[in-house]
């Protein structure tokens, strides 16, 4: 029944939420004119951040971490039964440089919850990175995902769920300040099973029979004069139960 294979369709569905907020940019007026600065994004638990941050108050540390920054995670998956299809479905497609066919079976839906966390140290730049994400969730983004060679462009969609914030600011001046935004999403997708194949069918071999010819046919008699030229060649090649031609 099981079988190795593994189709990458998780990972893909992990680097397709991270692809929609890696090129996020935020604004800075400086003395020659305006710095545009690209947010890093990894995929990391936002205790692991919170650590790093919390790690150096005094700045001391010069590989200390550098702020802004996002991170994102999965933080949960539950199985969706109001998208379910008939199991024995298969989604098909043909090889255009070989006659193979491939296929699988229905998909099974599941809803994957991320977590994505934006860190700042002051508040204007966590507004403009959260400006740039609010607005194409109303309340849902569509991703479209490549999962295998059978399930090409599958529209996704992102749902936005929640957002928070907290600011640690605590203690003496000269501790850090750090802002952490939490928006979290759910990703309606689908884990797809073993790519399977087969040869595509390009000949087939049928027999035609005349029913009206054989109803005055007697057993162990032959093929008349006045026969037409298709009933005798149908009756020639009709074969008997053993496989032998009569």
């Amino acid at each position: 029944m099981f079988t190795q294979f593994y189709n990458q369709s998780i990972r893909r569905m992990v680097v397709a939420f991270g692809g929609i907020f890696n090129q996020i940019k935020i604004s800075r007026a400086t003395s020659s004119g305006t710095e545009y600065i690209e947010v890093p994004l990894a995929y990391a638990p936002k205790e692991k951040y919170k650590v790093r941050i919390a790690g150096d108050p005094y700045f001391q540390n010069p590989m200390q971490i550098t702020l802004p920054r996002m991170a994102f995670e999965i933080t949960g998956f539950a199985y969706d039964p109001t998208r379910k299809r008939n199991s024995i479905q298969r989604n098909v497609v043909r090889d255009t440089q070989t006659s193979a066919v491939k296929y699988t079976f229905a998909e099974v839906p599941y809803n994957i919850d991320f977590g994505l966390y934006v860190y700042t140290r002051n508040m204007d730049d966590g507004l403009q990175i959260i400006e740039q994400i609010l607005p194409y969730f109303a309340p849902e983004f569509v991703a479209t995902v490549n999962f295998d060679d059978v399930n090409t462009k599958v529209d996704v969609p992102i749902y936005l769920n929640s957002m928070s914030s907290e600011e640690d600011y605590e203690g003496d001046f000269q501790s850090r300040r750090s802002i952490i935004f939490t928006l979290n999403f759910t990703m309606k997708s689908y884990i797809f099973g073993n790519v399977r194949s087969y040869n595509e069918i390009r000949k087939t071999t049928a027999k035609i029979y005349d029913f009206n010819y054989f109803e005055n046919y007697t057993p162990g008699s032959t093929a008349t004069s006045g026969a037409s030229a298709m009933d005798s060649r149908v009756f020639v090649g009709i074969s008997g139960p053993s496989g032998a031609s009569s």
